[in-house]
């Protein structure tokens, strides 16, 4: 596939199917009590599960997300893009996203699937692409169910070890977040000008093998999602609402996303999201009674009541920290970090992190943007990407103004889809917006094109 043909390929938009059937969480349901078995037999103690798995609501069969390779690519570079430690890693995490540039192909029967690069393992180790795509497809396809389900809300998504890093830590000064099979990878914060945040934990997984791989990813993502309680205990408190995604990748068939939800209850404290949000030190777990009335205790956190407000902060001040990241900012993310956040954030100098400095300024119709850029090449040619925020925007994040930020998301959109047709034409090439007014744009790199100053 030459450069243009790839890249035009980017911008086609297919669907992706979505199952989330009353069948898939009876076969979800059912099968942990193998798992428990097992850990009995070796002294250990059965997983905690969330009381009641259901099919997401509102999916029906058929269902589908219309979307293009480069939206799906957008998702994981937001997700993925307040990540890693040190400035090496922190410069290959915000452009992860363009190793799968060529991977998915949009021209199959309306549907998308793997592309033939996406097939070849001289270019993709399987299990990283299945971690990575299962991310940007489960990431994806939460985003659009919940804005059905809340068409008023925007929700970000937010490395869950980096929150929970907040929540507890260690004499060693690393995060007692616990590990992967114990919390979710990712966590959605919605919000809504006027109303507190919402808080959704999500577990995300995909797989080139058998359907039902999948559905024993489903398994495993029960536990995972049952880390954040709000409330002293499982008696006297709400989990957080989950979902858990697994997306088929197997070769020679259409991707397909697996969804299932855990009902709970997400809505937080408002709060004043300007003051910082300090470390807290909660145990790192939960109490609970068993039917016998015996206590006992499993992995994850209990927010005491009197901490939703700060649990708000928290959310908010790392969402609007992500967005500065996706913008090439680690320095004025980093001010709204806690101090455990920063510190796994790693270095934030400019000098430390070449090529994602929050230096890039460029207007595209009519519209000024302040980003940061990166330059690769493509089956032989120099291919541009563009990750950005809106100038105003970008201001009053870096001034910590963040509900001020958030009012003015709307307002922003909309300008935005007045002048994307001209933006595009300027750029010469493919520009992508999401519900969070980040942009992300790619080209072929001419002698034409305007250098970013």
């Amino acid at each position: 596939m030459k450069i243009h043909a790839a890249l035009k390929n980017l911008n086609q938009e297919s669907d992706v199917l979505f199952q989330s059937s009353s069948a898939l969480a009876d076969r979800v349901r059912t099968r942990p009590a193998k798992l428990d078995r097992g850990r009995i037999k070796n002294g250990q103690q059965p997983h905690a599960r969330p009381k009641q798995v259901t099919p997401v609501p509102g999916v029906r069969p058929g269902d589908h997300m219309s979307v293009t390779p480069w939206q799906v690519l957008h998702t994981f570079a937001r997700a993925t893009a307040l990540a890693g430690q040190g400035s090496a890693r922190a410069l290959a995490q915000h452009w992860d996203c363009l190793r799968y540039v060529t991977s998915l192909d949009a021209a199959s029967r309306g549907r998308l699937r793997l592309s033939g690069d996406g097939n070849d393992l001289n270019y993709h180790r399987k299990a990283v692409q299945a971690r990575d795509l299962g991310t940007s497809f489960g990431l994806a396809a939460a985003q659009h169910v919940l804005r059905q389900q809340y068409p008023d809300y925007r929700f970000d998504s937010l490395d869950a070890e980096l929150v929970l890093t907040a929540f507890c830590g260690v004499r060693s000064g690393k995060p007692a977040a616990g590990t992967t099979a114990t919390r979710p990878n990712y966590f959605l914060v919605g919000r809504k000008p006027g109303s507190p945040p919402r808080l959704v934990a999500i577990d995300t997984r995909g797989s080139h093998s058998r359907p039902d791989s999948l559905h024993g990813q489903l398994v495993l993502s029960q536990q995972r999602v049952h880390t954040i309680l709000i409330g002293e205990s499982d008696l006297r408190g709400n989990p957080v609402p989950a979902l858990m995604t697994a997306t088929g990748l197997r070769h020679g068939n259409d991707i397909e996303t697996r969804l299932l939800a855990a009902e709970g209850n997400g809505v937080l404290a408002a709060a004043d999201v300007s003051l910082p949000a300090e470390d807290l030190n909660l145990p790192p777990w939960i109490t609970c009674i068993d039917a016998d009335g015996r206590q006992s205790s499993r992995p994850g956190f209990a927010v005491p009541e009197d901490r939703r407000g700060w649990l708000s902060r928290l959310l908010v001040r790392t969402s609007a920290a992500s967005l500065l990241t996706f913008a090439g900012d680690r320095a004025a993310a980093s001010d709204l970090l806690t101090e455990r956040q920063r510190k796994r954030l790693g270095t934030t100098g400019a000098d430390s992190v070449p090529g994602a400095q929050g230096d890039a300024s460029i207007t595209l119709g009519g519209m000024s943007f302040v980003g940061t850029d990166q330059v690769f090449r493509l089956k032989g040619r120099r291919v541009e990407v563009y990750s950005a925020l809106l100038a105003d925007q970008y201001d009053l994040l870096a001034a910590g103004r963040l509900d001020e930020h958030e009012a003015r998301v709307p307002t922003a959109l909309k300008a935005w889809h007045r002048n994307k047709t001209s933006a595009e034409r300027e750029w010469k090439g493919h520009v992508h917006m999401d519900a969070s007014g980040a942009l992300l744009a790619i080209r072929v790199r001419r002698q034409s094109n305007r250098p970013l100053s």
